[in-house]
């Protein structure tokens, strides 16, 4: 990536008074946090799937809070919905339910066919981390599971 793009990118966010930012292509992340008065830059040509080290000086709690968590993952690329109409009123699943192994936890479009996501764990909804009608990529968590 070009390094005056990267400047202008800097500017441009600073300018708009943007506090969080981050970019993903194929080849590059750029992430950049102007919250509670420090400043993490990060540029990476790692794959956009890694998370990036910057945001917690102390990751040791983090890894031991998430460890007590399950997640389902998408199968593949595509557009999530929690229900099987574009329009969001009746929702497959919400926090708090509890799901089994096996279960259809909604479904993702790709090709204009619709998926069926089928959770691969069972436990408590806790946390859903996709939006419905939103771009998932493949190996992407959907929801945390209790």
């Amino acid at each position: 990536m070009n390094l005056e793009k990267v400047e202008q990118l800097i500017k441009l966010v600073k300018t708009n008074d943007v506090k969080k930012f981050t970019y993903k292509d194929f080849e590059h992340e750029i992430s950049i946090d102007f919250t509670e008065g420090v400043t993490n830059n990060v540029v990476s040509n790692q794959p956009s799937n890694q998370s990036s080290e910057s945001y917690s000086n102390d990751t040791s709690n983090d890894e031991s809070f998430e460890s007590s968590y399950q997640t389902v993952k998408s199968p593949m690329v595509g557009t999530f919905f929690l229900q099987d109409e574009k329009e969001l009123t009746n929702p497959i699943i919400n926090i708090g339910d509890e799901i089994k192994k096996g279960d259809t936890i909604g479904y993702i479009e790709a090709m204009k066919v619709l998926n069926e996501v089928v959770s691969d764990v069972s436990g408590v909804v806790d946390e859903i981390l996709v939006e419905h009608g939103s771009n998932v990529e493949y190996n992407q968590q959907i929801i945390k599971v209790k």
